[in-house]
């Protein structure tokens, strides 16, 4: 592919992921992720001084989220049960995906950045942004379609006041 053809599937991929997000199509969206996804979100802290730089957990420590395909497809599970109390009516949500940036391609597999802004709504009255970027690592399957082989999720907040994280990023 050349670079513009590359670029461009990967942000058609990303707004049919943001689609399927938004109009709650979970199990549509199961299938955009590899089988061996690997699905972080670390947690953010404010540092000065010589620990800047550190503001992120690392692997293996806590996190807001540390997922593999079968703790996702559960949570889909538990979302089309009607027992996610938290998500009870459905969020309303919509997915902004910008500033796209292919990292590295090798043929097989692509390194790429993007940022995100995500507006939801719940209820009468709760609405929430969430903000950041998004290191993925997006895996071409047999019939050349890309899948989530590795996300790692950087918020911008530091402090979430949301009531939960019951969506995906």
């Amino acid at each position: 592919m050349t670079d513009l053809q590359l670029w461009h599937s990967v942000n058609q991929f990303y707004y049919r992921e943001a689609r399927y997000l938004d109009d709650l199509d979970f199990t549509s969206w199961l299938g955009l992720l590899d089988d061996e996804i690997n699905y972080w979100m670390p947690i953010v802290s404010n540092r000065t001084g010589r620990d800047v730089g550190k503001e992120r957990t690392q692997p293996g420590e806590l996190a807001h989220f540390e997922e593999d395909k079968t703790s996702l497809a559960n949570r889909v599970k538990r979302l089309a049960s009607g027992m996610a109390w938290a998500e009870t009516p459905p969020g309303r949500t919509r997915h902004m995906i910008s500033n796209v940036e292919i990292l590295k391609d090798d043929g097989e597999r692509a390194e790429t950045r993007s940022c995100f802004i995500i507006w939801r709504s719940h209820l009468e009255t709760d609405q929430e942004i969430f903000s950041g970027l998004r290191i993925d690592t997006l895996r071409r399957d047999a019939q050349t379609q890309w899948k989530v082989l590795n996300r790692e999720i950087r918020l911008d907040h530091a402090v979430l006041t949301q009531k939960s994280l019951g969506i995906f990023f």
